[in-house]
């Protein structure tokens, strides 16, 4: 198999000493106190009451004597909005955004979801991951800056959000139609993005989040005979219903690049061996027949298969609760995450035609995509550099990549808004999918947290203050060669006829 994609891309900076690094240990201890106590508040689905945690939350804004608004729309729904005031007001303020609820627990629990457990150097506990670890960080931060009577150069917001698992209609959705002036920022940092290392060098790529796929539900349903279950029929809906969803694990839709991954496939071709930048050239600028075989060899990893491709995925069954009855109507949830550029209409369309002409079958759009959908930032701006430049000081030879999110969430109303938005997140493990947000024992690593906590300040420290916390790193970077001039959503032909992909993969 083609091995794992990691990169390490060395990016120039202007030198300056590093300033006095703050306290990482008082910084994380407050860190882990605060997220400690917001994974005892219950903020879950489908009814979160954040009112507990922004409580929580401005009791300890008043220990540091930090103005704060509570912004509600009805009971239950609550945001928090703190601003430290910086010395530039010509400088755009940064916004730290972290929402507050959280998914259900679900079932296979080891550990109380709903209490913290501090076990083998993790947390265990609902949001320790998504994303009461993001606002416990940003808490300790914006608490320690304040102590230290420093005066950023721009302002320095924090939002707490709520709603953000449901659409964010109580959240950053809402305050965008209704509070928009209150908070108004140029930049923001949210969740979203992650660290990848290499398993055998370590390299480090930072997945800054610069985009998202856009999100839209679907409903199919079949329909069958109803009767009494001790008379079965072949003609039953949940028959008729599970031979469509088995047809989806071989629905296969076209191979496109945006002009975020494409950018991001050059610059990760740089530094692979010879068999993974074959297939990435391939890939980019191959023949038509080479790039649709390059994309399928590539799809056959899950997060890279995100990048090039749409999908779906069934998350949710019904079919009554009658155990006695075969009953007329069974129906999925298919939940589609869908590349940037993508006719949400053409793309049921296209789905329908697959599962084949049966009046059994229906497929109706539950939520789909607000078009226009909001474009990727482009890495060209003064955030995205402290981002870059920070992550060579933290960890030299590291690069610092714009990247496409498989997942959605606040960044796109951020995005839609105007607001330069990028998500950092914590070191990913692709050998473990199932260990992370939305998952049973939910949990984060201590030392990860730590590690994020000093990578997250020195970001905040070299855009909002000035000032560069860690040291100076080398400063060389690779030859490049020019990426092939891109259309936007570029759509990868398809193959005339099936190669073998055996050369490429070893």
């Amino acid at each position: 198999m083609m091995k794992k994609f990691f990169l390490f891309f060395l990016l120039g900076f202007t030198c300056s000493a590093a300033a006095q690094e703050p306290d990482l240990d008082r910084l994380y201890e407050q860190a882990r106190h605060h997220l400690i106590e917001l994974i005892n508040i219950d903020t879950s689905k489908p009814e979160p009451d954040e009112t507990a945690a922004v409580r929580y939350l401005y009791k300890e804004l008043n220990k540091h004597h930090i103005d704060w608004e509570f912004l509600s729309p009805r009971k239950g729904a609550a945001n928090l909005l703190a601003r430290i005031a910086g010395s530039d007001p010509q400088a755009k303020p940064l916004l730290l955004i972290s929402h507050l609820d959280t998914q259900a627990a679900g079932e296979n629990w080891n550990f109380p979801p709903y209490k913290a457990t501090l076990k083998d150097g993790n947390i265990y506990g609902l949001g320790a991951t998504d994303a009461k670890n993001y606002t416990a960080m940003h808490l300790a931060l914006f608490t320690y800056i304040k102590d230290s009577g420093k005066i950023p150069q721009r302002d320095i917001i924090f939002l707490a959000s709520s709603g953000e698992e449901s659409g964010s209609g109580t959240g950053l959705k809402w305050l965008g139609e209704t509070h928009w002036d209150k908070i108004a920022p140029g930049y923001a940092l949210n969740e979203g993005g992650g660290i990848l290392r290499s398993p055998n060098s370590g390299d480090t790529l930072v997945f800054a989040e610069a985009g998202t796929k856009m999100y839209m539900d679907l409903k199919i349903t079949a329909t069958g005979e109803p009767g009494h279950a001790s008379l079965p029929v072949q003609d039953n809906a949940v028959y008729h219903l599970s031979e469509a969803l088995a047809k989806l694990t071989q629905f296969d839709p076209t191979a496109r690049l945006t002009p975020t991954t494409r950018a991001f496939f050059h610059r990760l071709s740089l530094t692979q061996d010879p068999d993974a930048r074959t297939t990435i050239r391939l890939l980019l600028n191959g023949t038509p027949k080479e790039q649709q075989m390059a994309a399928n060899i590539m799809a056959k990893d899950p997060f890279l298969r995100s990048q090039l491709k749409d999908t779906l995925s069934p998350v949710n069954l019904s079919s009554g609760p009658d155990t006695g009855a075969h009953v007329p109507e069974a129906s999925a949830i298919v939940n589609a995450r869908l590349l940037p550029g993508t006719d949400p209409e053409a793309f049921v369309e296209e789905l329908r035609k697959f599962l084949g002409e049966d009046e059994r079958i229906s497929i109706e759009i539950l939520e789909q995509p607000e078009l226009p959908f909001p474009a990727a930032m482009d890495g060209q701006d003064p955030l995205f550099t402290a981002i870059a430049e920070t992550a060579q000081r933290m960890w030299p030879g590291a690069v610092a990549v714009p990247g496409m999110s498989p997942a959605s969430g606040d960044g796109e109303f951020l995005r839609r808004l105007g607001v330069i938005t990028y998500g950092l997140g914590p070191t990913l493990d692709p050998d473990a999918p199932t260990e992370g947000a939305h998952t049973a024992d939910e949990h984060i690593s201590e030392e990860d947290y730590k590690e994020q906590l000093r990578f997250f300040t020195a970001v905040v420290y070299t855009f909002a203050m000035g000032e560069n916390i860690l040291p100076q790193a080398p400063a060389t970077a690779p030859e490049t060669a020019p990426a092939k001039e891109q259309d936007e959503n570029e759509v990868l032909p398809p193959a005339e006829e099936e190669i073998p992909v055996e050369p490429l993969e070893k």
